[in-house]
């Protein structure tokens, strides 16, 4: 599942983010493109047992990778 953040308001990107997020079945991985890092959402991603990388994009922007892993186990970046 992908979601393209970019062009939306705050706060609407954090909370889109996070319902996706919370809504991931075990082994699922969801792809957010934002405008920045969004440093935020990743604090509160971490304590939510979610694999989560980050990247900054050459273009501009991020993309953000969340994965629920299938053990449900600790989380790793």
């Amino acid at each position: 599942m992908a979601l393209d953040l970019r062009a939306l308001p705050a706060p609407e990107p954090m909370m889109r983010a996070l319902e996706a997020a919370d809504a991931l079945a075990p082994g699922q991985t969801l792809e957010l493109l934002t405008p920045l890092l969004p440093t935020p959402l990743l604090d509160l991603l971490s304590g939510r047992r979610l694999h989560v990388r980050a990247e900054m994009l050459p273009a501009g922007g991020a993309r953000v990778r969340i994965h629920r892993p299938d053990d449900d186990g600790p989380t790793g970046a």
